[in-house]
């Protein structure tokens, strides 16, 4: 079978290595300078590639959601992805929240806001801290939390007005805060048929104790055990998703992440991605990447398989200073010769190679994967990995996994 992986990062690097390692034909469009080591980089020219690659013999994987959107699943029918009209589940959050009511599913209490002039009149609905969101993708940064209401009103307004992040700009959504726990669940769906990947805890403050800006994502570990009440309750939320689906005549096809806060063993969904998520995805492969391949191939067979995760698994982000606003790039990059081994591995994000040195392209960076049958020897193989790689102006936070 030829694997088509979609994308750049550390996710699609993952996807691509648990692939080859069973002897498939991998390509990466555009991929990195690690993903070479697995498979073929090759150029990615928008839908045009998908259209040349879609085969009978092929599975096309995108990573991040601007393929998603683009309409990748629309044009090839061997994509592990929704259509680009379900994927506004992402794309806007005020679909999903407007959906999620509709279709009776758990969510913080919300409200809509068209235009700058509605802001103030709106945030004196909630209580700080306020949860601003912006309707369309930001990269993961589309999320504004703070105390003060006259912060909440500056910083909203120019959101919308895209003067807080480029080329961002629109409705926002106003969420109401909850005070619990983040949990990841992913799971892998055929229409109204879904399998659940094992939860995993992602980070994704930039700093130590959850602060700073918000990033793509600084961490994560898993498997989180969960009480079988809550996950009960977690497949309740996956089904009433798939059936509002269905009922709008929407195809899905591919993996549907939902972001949760966890309130009193309540689940709520803070949002939903329409892609594996990153670095969670890297932590759920790496638990067992012979059954994540057999997974994603008995879904285009008719089949839905379970996942049994092998072991626990800590992904340490390394990202270069700066990050998330401006990150430094240019340096150079050491890497030590042994690391890849049965208790770590390196996955490889912004980093490209120039004459035989592999140098920094962008924030996040390489992601130092710690496996162990404990979470302690997970993460402490996670930590040594993160301390071996060399270059100028790296930076990690230090409480990945620590509960």
């Amino acid at each position: 079978m030829k694997i088509h992986v979609i994308g750049s990062g550390g996710r699609e690097h993952a996807i691509g290595w648990a692939f080859w390692g069973k002897n498939h034909e991998v390509y990466y469009y555009p991929g990195n300078a690690g993903t070479k080591k697995h498979g073929r980089n090759l150029p990615y020219e928008g839908l045009k590639t998908i259209k040349k690659i879609c085969s009978e013999d092929s599975i096309i994987i995108p990573g991040s959601e601007i393929y998603i959107v683009e309409g990748i699943s629309n044009i090839c029918d061997r994509s592990l992805a929704p259509t680009k009209e379900a994927a506004r589940l992402e794309s806007s959050k005020v679909f999903a929240k407007l959906f999620m009511k509709k279709y009776g599913i758990r969510t913080p209490r919300f409200e809509i806001v068209e235009n700058p002039e509605q802001l103030d009149n709106t945030l004196r609905k909630f209580s700080p801290p306020y949860v601003l969101k912006i309707d369309g993708l930001a990269g993961g940064k589309g999320v504004i939390l703070v105390d003060n209401f006259q912060e909440a009103l500056k910083k909203g307004k120019l959101l919308m007005r895209g003067e807080f992040i480029k080329g961002v700009k629109g409705m926002l959504v106003v969420d109401e805060y909850m005070d619990g726990y983040e949990l990841t669940a992913i799971a892998l769906v055929n229409n109204r048929r879904f399998t659940i990947l094992p939860f995993v805890r992602d980070y994704k403050k930039i700093g130590d104790n959850d602060t700073g800006p918000n990033t793509g994502g600084m961490g994560a570990w898993g498997p989180v055990k969960v009480s079988d009440t809550l996950r009960n309750r977690i497949e309740e939320l996956f089904d009433k998703t798939l059936y509002g689906l269905e009922k709008e005549g929407l195809d899905y096809r591919g993996f549907l992440y939902l972001g949760l806060m966890i309130v009193d063993e309540e689940p709520y969904i803070l949002e939903y991605n329409v892609r594996l998520g990153d670095p969670e995805g890297e932590v759920i492969i790496s638990m067992n990447p012979e059954n994540f391949v057999s997974l994603v191939l008995s879904t285009f067979k008719g089949r839905m398989e379970e996942f049994k995760p092998l072991h626990y698994v800590v992904d340490v982000v390394l990202a270069s200073e700066g990050y998330p606003k401006k990150p430094r790039t240019g340096q150079r990059i050491i890497i030590p010769e042994e690391s890849n081994s049965k208790e770590s591995i390196l996955f490889y994000g912004a980093v490209k190679e120039i004459n035989g040195e592999l140098i920094v392209t962008g924030g996040r960076v390489l992601h130092c994967i710690g496996i162990g049958k404990a979470l302690e020897s997970a993460r402490k193989n996670a930590y040594e990995l993160a301390k071996k790689v060399e270059f100028d102006g790296k930076y990690f936070r230090k409480d990945i996994a620590l509960q």
